[in-house]
């Protein structure tokens, strides 16, 4: 009897996430559909919802370039069931910039690194200038607009050091809610010059609707193998760029964590999806949750900084 008690009392007092997920997940997503964070988000959305045995919805929640999305999830109970797609903006670059209604690493469990990707400065097929030089060249002669996804997004600040570099121009930076919108504007010649996240602008930059100028990277990407870097553009030390990983709130269970890690693993190995990626410009980065949270650490620190030097203020 004392065992069958003893046996009891041990099965009540297991975690409730052992039985995780008995129902959908909600992925939220801080930016317009279309972006890089989204584009990635439903690539591995059916696999990912296949290897935890649930559907995955992804919803937008687009603003205050991401922090919007993550006010949202931490509303919600620590159980798993609202996680969030999350970017470097939130939780390295919007802490520069804005007082955010949150702290953008201990507020958050770390889940999994998806992957990571260069940013890429790309014009208006109604323009002619080649090389961030003959952008100057431009801007000098009449106003100049660079679009981007938000106020704080990888895309603002990339075009605010751009502008630093050529020795500030007249290039005015207008930013719209999110990826999608800012790089229509660069397709109708709204804007001239805009920064996207590469897997974003890839389809457009083959089709002939962008103009590809040059990668925020120290290195080529074999997704446009043909577009030189910044240095190689003429503006050495030039390297910005973001990533995708999936985060829940403060307090999701330790096992909760593992079962989204492991999937993620899972499905970003795999060679359909991995070949999906690579070809789109993305670069597999996977951590333990550990790692990401480390990694997450080591990016506040770094952002931050760059956004406080360069003097990049909230618009």
């Amino acid at each position: 009897m004392l065992r069958f008690i003893a046996a009891a009392v041990a099965a009540l007092a297991l975690p409730v996430a052992a039985a995780w997920p008995e129902k959908p997940i909600k992925l939220l997503i801080g930016y317009a559909p279309g972006g890089s964070t989204d584009v990635v988000a439903r690539l591995i959305q059916p696999k990912l919802g296949d290897k935890l045995g649930q559907p995955v919805i992804i919803e937008n929640k687009p603003g205050a370039a991401g922090d919007f999305a993550a006010e949202l999830m931490l509303q919600s109970p620590a159980d798993g069931y609202t996680l969030m797609m999350t970017t470097v903006a939130v939780h390295a670059i919007n802490p520069g910039l804005m007082k955010q209604k949150f702290d953008p690493i201990n507020d958050f469990t770390p889940m999994a690194l998806v992957c990571s990707y260069p940013m890429i400065m790309i014009a208006s097929p109604q323009t002619s200038f080649k090389t961030p030089t003959e952008l100057k060249a431009l801007a000098d002669k009449q106003p100049t607009f660079y679009s981007s996804s938000g106020v704080g997004s990888p895309g603002h600040l990339s075009g605010e050091l751009l502008v630093k570099a050529l020795g500030n121009p007249n290039i005015t930076h207008v930013p719209y809610k999110g990826g999608a919108p800012s790089v229509m504007a660069i397709m109708s010649g709204e804007a001239q010059v805009n920064f996207a996240t590469l897997p974003a602008v890839v389809p457009q930059i083959r089709a002939g609707k962008v103009r590809a100028i040059a990668l925020a990277s120290k290195e080529r990407n074999p997704a446009v193998p043909d577009v030189p870097t910044m240095a190689e553009a003429g503006v050495p030390d030039f390297d910005v760029g973001t990533w995708s990983g999936i985060i829940g709130p403060k307090g999701v269970p330790a096992d909760i964590v593992r079962k989204v890690n492991d999937a993620v693993a899972e499905v970003v190995n795999d060679p359909v999806i991995r070949k999906r990626l690579i070809e789109e410009g993305a670069e597999i980065r996977l951590m333990s949750p550990a790692e990401f949270g480390q990694f997450m650490r080591a990016e506040n620190q770094r952002w931050v900084k760059v956004v406080r030097d360069a003097g990049i203020q909230p618009q």
